[in-house]
């Protein structure tokens, strides 16, 4: 497929997993304004998949992503309206993707650099390949952080190593960012494929309905006051209890046998 026609992000769904693929390899999957727009538009459209149950991001080629664009920023006459045009529909994603059920994860390799970074903190869970370098990189360009980076990276660290990281462009490997809780587990390069697959396919299986209620607690958790997050815990419970999965699950307890969940 010429460049001229391919979709800067594609979208595969198989098996109940929605595959999530930023495909610029020759811009190291660089987001512009179509890439932006464009993952927006698959994200608006995974709202209304019922059949999937979990959800991965990837990039193609050599790389995850490497942050913003910065050929169009070069060659832009309004760098700032630049900036808006990319940042809203990619914000605009991810608000999405927090608020679906689905669990996401992220499949990240080369370079995890500037925005690529920020959408790895903020994946549910994220396996990256002994090749992956992390950096912020955003001071490198005297600009600050998008992407949600700034509220992932402050909750998975403190404030310390946060601004320690974003000020000082750290560059961390994939074993220092597993070491710091910046991600779930780490892969060997050639095994990042089939891991995250494995991966994706025990979570396909699972109670999507209640995978969304313990991505909420969580995620509202460090905001919560401990009574806050007790009613929260209470009417989560309340929900899932009303569920197929949830009868399915007590059924498979006492038949001491593994329980089909059907996402419902």
């Amino acid at each position: 497929m010429s460049t001229e026609n391919r979709q800067p992000v594609t979208l595969e769904i198989a098996e109940g997993i929605a595959r999530v693929v930023f495909d610029r390899p020759e811009s190291l999957n660089a987001i512009d304004v179509d890439t932006a727009e464009c993952f927006l538009a698959l994200c608006q459209q995974l709202q209304a998949r019922e059949e999937v149950r979990v959800i991965v991001l990837s990039g193609s080629g050599r790389a995850f992503m490497a942050g913003g664009d910065l050929a169009a920023f070069h060659s832009s006459d309004d760098p700032a309206q630049l900036a808006s045009a990319i940042i809203q529909p990619l914000h605009r994603a991810l608000a999405l993707l927090e608020q679906l059920p689905q669990p996401v994860i992220g499949s990240v390799h080369g370079a995890v650099t500037g925005a690529g970074m920020s959408l790895a903190l903020g994946c549910d869970l994220t396996i990256a390949a002994d090749d992956a370098r992390f950096c912020l990189a955003y001071l490198g360009i005297a600009t600050s952080l998008d992407g949600g980076g700034s509220w992932h990276l402050l909750r998975q660290i403190g404030l310390q190593r946060a601004m320690e990281m974003a000020l000082l462009n750290t560059v961390l490997s994939a074993e220092q960012a597993l070491q710091l809780g910046l991600i779930a587990r780490v892969a060997p390069a050639a095994e990042l494929q089939t891991q995250t697959h494995e991966f994706a396919l025990r979570l396909a299986s699972g109670p999507t309905f209640a995978y969304g209620q313990v991505k909420r607690l969580l995620r509202q958790a460090g905001t919560h006051t401990l009574q806050e997050q007790l009613e929260a815990e209470h009417e989560a419970f309340r929900a899932c209890a009303g569920t197929q999965d949830f009868r399915e699950g007590i059924a498979a307890f006492f038949a001491k046998r593994k329980a089909a969940f059907t996402g419902r």
